[in-house]
């Protein structure tokens, strides 16, 4: 009965494991904000980019220090890759509470080409993701919430080939239907974290762990991503647990 015992448990636990998606890719760009001093942002992923920032501070980040943008930015120059889908995700505090006013852009084209444009107070509503279709039209997904408190917040923006989804604090929140692969400009216009090129539309707030993926997450891992310690490890952890647990009673 034990032993029987012990395979039920083994087998569940398993299933716990391979069930998890967890993330096998690296991302594209990753920008911690741990320097902590400075006027650059370090990439942490293989691609090694540069973030260069204007009117920025160091603050207390959700996890290490964090960029805190006054009439500021983070811009790169021409991010280089395409992706067929997309991911990006970071979190923000504005520096007050945004529930109407002025265009605010959170992430924007650095020259050319405008898609994919995160923005808050964009033709009357409060906050979008406004995306294209490579080749083909111009869409949106448009969040429902009435207001961003001024506190940290998670969003996370995702796109494929079939939808576009904006994820908050790990829920979703809005989607809507694409119909083809991601129009990605950032690949030769470069990027705006914070402004619209580098120099309008301000988000004044702190910004960190700011993340492309070039796969479009599921809904758990976003919240992994989110979350970074992994989801997919904590089964592995729980594993190891009730084996000791099964030893110690046979």
């Amino acid at each position: 009965m034990m032993k029987f015992l012990s395979l039920i448990v083994c087998l569940a636990l398993f299933c716990a494991v391979t069930m998890s998606e967890a993330i096998d890719n690296d991302p594209v760009l990753h920008f911690a904000f741990d320097e902590g001093s400075g006027e650059e942002a370090g990439d942490s992923s293989p691609s090694g980019f540069v973030g260069n920032i204007t009117n920025g501070s160091w603050v207390d980040g959700v996890r290490g220090t964090a960029i805190e943008l006054n009439d500021g930015a983070v811009t790169v120059e021409a991010l280089g890759f395409e992706p067929e889908a997309l991911t990006l995700e970071c979190w923000i505090k504005p520096a007050e509470r945004i529930d109407s006013g002025n265009r605010i852009d959170l992430a924007y084209r650095l020259n050319g080409g405008g898609r994919p444009h995160f923005t808050f107070n964009r033709g009357g509503l409060l906050f979008g993701f406004y995306f294209g279709i490579k080749d083909g039209d111009e869409k949106e997904v448009i969040s429902t919430l009435t207001a961003w408190e001024a506190q940290w917040t998670h969003v996370a923006f995702v796109q494929d080939a079939e939808k576009a989804q904006i994820y908050v604090n790990g829920e979703l929140d809005a989607e809507a239907e694409t119909g083809g692969p991601v129009r990605f400009d950032y690949a030769a216009e470069g990027l705006s974290i914070g402004a619209n090129q580098g120099n309008s539309n301000f988000f004044n707030g702190s910004i960190d762990e700011f993340v492309i993926w070039d796969i479009a997450l599921t809904a758990d891992q976003v919240k992994e991503a989110m979350n970074p310690v992994s989801t997919a490890v904590e089964p592995t952890a729980k594993l190891a647990t009730a084996w000791g647990q099964i030893k110690s009673v046979r």
